[in-house]
């Protein structure tokens, strides 16, 4: 697999920013959080492509994943995760509304939105992959 990542911190957001800066002591943490793709599924009849990944926040906070894929046609989705310990599958469907996605070259886009009590970060990833056909195995 040829991939090109590029990561790049969106930013960090200070809740209270007219108030005096807390000591580091008592600013709360973020959540730990789990985001692996584990399957990247081409539908035919639909032309639509589904987007598998492990998902997982424990800690104080919020967590949201999203994904976006560019062919000559693009889609986008994304889904919040709660933070309660428990990982688990989560499927998003993309479903580019003015065509369809095919088998071959397209550029998959992972976002995650981490948020704590005072502090949010969020991350990007672009890589470029293959769709392929059912049965022959994704990326």
């Amino acid at each position: 697999m040829r991939a090109r990542h590029r990561a790049a911190v969106l930013g960090a957001v200070v809740a209270a920013l007219a108030l005096p800066a807390l000591p580091a002591a008592a600013a709360a943490p973020l959540p730990e959080t789990v985001l692996r793709i584990k399957a990247i599924d081409w539908q035919p009849r639909t032309g639509n492509v589904e987007v598998t990944a492990r998902v997982k926040c424990t800690g104080r906070g919020s967590f949201r994943w999203g994904v976006a894929l560019e062919q000559r046609v693009r889609a986008r989705n994304s889904s919040n995760v709660p933070c309660d310990g428990d990982g688990y599958l989560s499927t998003l469907v993309l479903d580019p509304r003015n065509g369809r996605f095919h088998p071959g070259a397209a550029e998959l886009t992972t976002e995650q939105i981490v948020i704590g009590k005072d502090v949010g970060i969020g991350s990007t990833t672009l890589e470029r992959i293959r769709i392929s056909p059912p049965g022959r195995g994704a990326r």
